[in-house]
């Protein structure tokens, strides 16, 4: 899986858990702050993202992230080896 396709899936993810637009799903994007993200909505979330990638995010990843380019980052280390960066 590529680092674009990581990204694009975990995108997908967001717009189903938070319901927001993607058009709003910007890397800088905050999730509490700017998208709105409730804590229900962060627990989709986490679950959409383990469901979706085979990983575990745990209560410790949860709270290092605060943007959606957090996520991705989160899920690339997540996934370890399994990314692979195109070119």
């Amino acid at each position: 899986m590529t680092v674009d396709e990581v990204e694009n899936r975990a995108r997908a993810v967001l717009h189903m858990a938070l319901g927001v637009d993607e058009r709003y799903l910007t890397p800088q994007a905050r999730l509490v702050d700017q998208l709105y993200a409730d804590s229900m909505e962060l627990l989709e979330m986490v679950m959409g993202l383990n469901e979706a990638f085979g990983i575990e995010i745990r209560a410790e990843d949860v709270a290092a992230i605060d943007t959606v380019a957090d996520v991705y980052a989160a899920v690339r280390r997540l996934l370890g080896a399994r990314v692979e960066h195109g070119v």
